[in-house]
């Protein structure tokens, strides 16, 4: 498959060709595109503070030479600044494709699309310094792009008609990669939507999360993980834990999730409520703290050893007790250190199995959201 980045300025450029190339792709970025060799080729039009007219005759001019590619993407600013309606109705043009899909929905930076609308967090473009940039006074994308070719504003992909510019809500991870798979030739938005592009592409199998911390901070991490990439967390059953009973139907349903494709969460403190009654029924069955913790950690390392007969992209693991379950339940013989997600946040493969470790309370709110991403990016 081969791809084209149209971009309208260098840094532009470059943020979205990184995506490609954390994906594996070869990337590179050319002033004559029509020669590239790699399999992402990236053209930088400088055309950020062009007139709308030679906006769109430096695009059309380059799409002339791109028009065999598979896909070909329109990379915007993600506030929609510059000419990103002359720009894309250039591609049209010189494609001679009638339909195209935008969001300029950035999840890490907080850019999303409601009901039309650019937001950035809780405030409207028109209410923020991106504003003073605009040629028109308005946060709804349709007028922004004032083109020749019908804009529609969605809700999500099922509304997607087959003619026309379609703007579709979206605010996660989760729904760029939705919008992404429709796989529609001409695609523009930021870097956000040139990384679900790349996901639905390589299409990775999913990533098991395994939590034995109490830390308030990796249960926020969690919660995170499930509203941006939608995760599904399945609890551990603490009380068949403590019993040493096995747990068929916590198994059972994450292998299910697994098996359709979604990341899971293997979790023994969901909530602070779970962690107060695991406590009060190992004090119930005269259990000490020291035997509470042996008995939690072996029956998530016991589940993970089973978990693994699925395909996954690597396993995470929080939790210093946890990880040394984990990694004696497996047999592990050699940890290799391979890169860092964040601060004190390693890449590991245990034997030959990709993994990510944490502590409990160490990392960013989108601490496991990267571990996970960074795993699938590479899993090959």
């Amino acid at each position: 498959m081969r791809i084209a980045v149209i971009a309208d300025d260098l840094t532009g450029a470059l943020d979205t060709g990184v995506q490609f190339r954390q994906w594996g792709y070869t990337v590179q970025l050319t002033d004559t595109p029509e020669n590239g060799t790699a399999e992402v080729t990236i053209t930088n039009t400088d055309t950020r503070n062009k007139t709308p007219g030679q906006a769109y005759q430096t695009t059309y001019a380059v799409a002339i030479k791109l028009r065999d590619r598979d896909i070909i993407y329109k990379k915007t600013d993600s506030t929609l600044r510059g000419n990103p309606g002359p720009e894309l109705q250039a591609l049209l043009d010189a494609t001679g494709e009638t339909q195209a899909i935008l969001t300029p929905t950035y999840p890490p930076t907080k850019r999303r699309v409601k009901d039309g609308h650019l937001y950035i967090a809780e405030k409207p473009i028109t209410e923020t310094e991106y504003i003073h940039e605009y040629r028109r006074k308005t946060s709804y994308i349709p007028e922004i792009l004032d083109t020749e070719t019908p804009v529609h504003s969605v809700k999500n992909v099922a509304s997607v008609p087959k003619t026309g510019i379609t703007v579709i809500d979206s605010k996660t991870e989760q729904d760029l990669q939705r919008i992404a798979a429709k796989h529609t030739r001409v695609m523009a938005g930021s870097a956000g939507l040139a990384d679900a592009l790349c996901q639905t592409l390589r299409s990775p199998p999913p990533v098991l999360t395994v939590i034995g911390s109490t830390r308030t901070e990796t249960r926020r991490q969690a919660e995170l993980l499930c509203e941006r990439l939608g995760a599904v967390s399945i609890p551990l059953n603490n009380i068949k834990a403590l019993n040493h009973t096995p747990q068929k139907e916590t198994m059972q349903k994450a292998k299910n999730a697994l098996n359709k494709g979604h990341d899971v969460i293997l979790t023994s403190t969901p909530t602070p409520e779970v962690i107060d009654q695991t406590r009060a029924e190992a004090k119930r069955l005269n259990i000490t703290p020291q035997e509470l913790e042996a008995r939690i950690t072996t029956a998530l390392a016991e589940a993970t050893e089973s978990l693994l007969t699925q395909s996954l992209s690597g396993i995470i693991i929080t939790g210093g007790a946890t990880a040394l379950a984990v990694t004696e339940k497996l047999g592990t013989r050699n940890i290799e250190i391979l890169d860092e997600v964040q601060p004190g946040v390693p890449v590991l493969k245990l034997d030959h199995l990709p993994a990510v470790t944490k502590a409990g309370g160490f990392g960013q709110p989108d601490t496991l959201i990267q571990a996970t991403q960074y795993l699938k990016r590479r899993h090959r």
